[in-house]
């Protein structure tokens, strides 16, 4: 299985258009393409402008096709009515030598890579369909390491995390020519997550992989339109609330 998600900046006054966007045309669009299991779209709790589309293939080669046949920039493009202003502007001499200010395009953010552990891969559709609350920690990791990270996260940090209470699934999602790791679970509520945060196991079992990495970040998804606010709990950790708001 192949996970892939899309970050996008949406125009808030455009938001509820673009959930309806998403519903009746990029999700049955997706789950038409060859390979694509499951579409979601998420947003930010926090960041009204925030939202992401999360993704599920049979297998990279699936989602590389999808991206190299021109399917999915012809559903960016059709997104372009929904996208946020940026901010940020470029100044660039023009063939007269006067200045010219342009604003810069919002290009969506993509991180893609292959489910190396965890739980079934059989069930992660219907286990990401169905999930109440989603919690990804995004991680920097050391390549040379990334396949005993693995065996830890399949013998270690999965059986875990499926002891505890609330936690319905668990995935390690990573490449070995990145550095960059995300580890996926699945629970019952936020309040059973935040209970396994406070039990203090969360930190007990990141002892057990930290030496595989060099730096983590954590996010939070939620179905909870009151999602959780941001928290930091030291100087590498950030969480992120989301709900779902579209799609299969």
């Amino acid at each position: 299985m192949f996970m892939r998600f899309v970050q996008l900046g949406i125009n808030p006054e455009a938001a509820a258009a673009f959930e309806r966007f998403y519903e009746h045309r990029v999700a049955p669009a997706l789950l038409k393409v060859d390979g694509c299991v499951f579409a979601r779209l998420i947003k930010s709790t926090e960041q009204e402008s925030e939202f992401i589309s999360i993704t599920l293939w049979t297998s990279q080669e699936h989602a590389e096709t999808y991206e190299n046949t021109g399917q999915y920039e012809n559903l960016i493009k059709e997104n372009a009515p929904f996208e946020a202003v940026s901010s940020e502007w470029k100044i660039q001499l023009t063939e007269d030598n006067t200045l010219e200010y342009l604003p810069v395009k919002n290009v969506p953010g993509i991180t893609a890579m292959p489910i190396m552990a965890g739980s079934s891969l059989e069930d992660a559709p219907s286990k990401l369909n169905g999930a109440p609350y989603i919690r990804l920690l995004m991680a920097q990791v050391n390549p040379d390491r990334l396949e005993e990270l693995s065996e830890t996260y399949a013998n270690t940090i999965t059986p875990a995390l499926l002891q505890t209470e609330g936690c319905q699934a668990a995935y390690l999602i990573g490449m070995k020519d990145k550095n960059e790791g995300l580890s996926v679970t699945i629970w019952e509520s936020q309040e059973k997550a935040a209970a396994y945060e406070a039990s203090g196991k969360f930190a007990a079992l990141m002892e057990k992989v930290s030496p595989f990495l060099s730096s983590w970040y954590q996010w939070k998804m939620t179905l909870d339109p009151n999602g959780q606010k941001r928290m930091h709990t030291s100087g590498d950790l950030s969480i992120k609330g989301y709900k779902v708001v579209s799609g299969s």
